[in-house]
């Protein structure tokens, strides 16, 4: 009878143990399941933001009704910069501003903000004097929180475009033949971040359309 009883206290631990195990198991899987999934919706939210936003700025490029410019802090007569009349964080920028000229006189303007984290950000400035509003974020929508860690923007050059660069006064380009004479367009790079481990750039070079 002890033997018995021996036997069966034993087997008893021996199940609990094994029923543990395997509950800690299913929980671990259940939460690698669960992380895979977060990964994957964040990088398909990235992706499809980071294209879309991509698509925009080709097709308001190649759209233009003028000639694209890019301006900075520096640039003597700004279009766009400041971009309002009372600074905020949606509404400054330390980054290039894309420029793209619209019917008449109004600009449209393309920055990173200088929110936290930084966001892409369109706004449409009507008339000279006037702010540069609303500040679109051009993340809104997208299900998972998404931030600029990226973005440049130069213009084209027949120069640039074959990855010369112009030196020199007058300017050449270390491309024999090549001019560094302004086209219409734009070279833009950004990245889209989704947190730790999720980013992906995007990149564009785009020439307007002649009308």
């Amino acid at each position: 009878m002890r033997s018995q009883r021996g036997s069966s206290v034993i087997e008893v631990l021996v199940a609990a143990v094994v029923a543990v195990g395997v509950v800690l198991g299913l929980t671990i899987f259940f939460l690698m399941t669960l992380r895979a999934g977060k990964y994957v919706d964040a990088q398909a939210a990235l992706q499809r933001q980071g294209s879309a936003i991509a698509d925009e700025l080709g097709r308001q490029l190649r759209l233009v009704d003028g000639t694209p410019q890019v301006e900075d802090a520096a640039t003597v007569t700004p279009v766009c910069l400041p971009l309002t009349a009372t600074p905020s964080a949606a509404s400054t920028t330390n980054d290039p501003v894309l420029v793209i000229p619209g019917a008449a006189g109004a600009v449209t303007c393309y920055y990173r903000d200088t929110s936290t984290p930084p966001q892409l950000r369109r706004c449409t400035r009507a008339a000279a004097g006037n702010d540069c509003a609303p500040a679109a974020n051009l993340f809104s929508g997208s299900l998972v929180p998404l931030s600029a860690t990226a973005w440049s923007v130069t213009v084209v050059t027949p120069c640039g475009a074959l990855n010369g660069t112009c030196q020199g006064t007058p300017t050449v380009c270390t491309i024999a033949g090549e001019s560094c004479g302004v086209v219409p367009g734009a070279n833009i790079v950004f990245t889209v971040s989704a947190g730790t481990n999720h980013s992906e750039t995007f990149g564009l070079a785009i020439v307007a359309n002649r009308h």
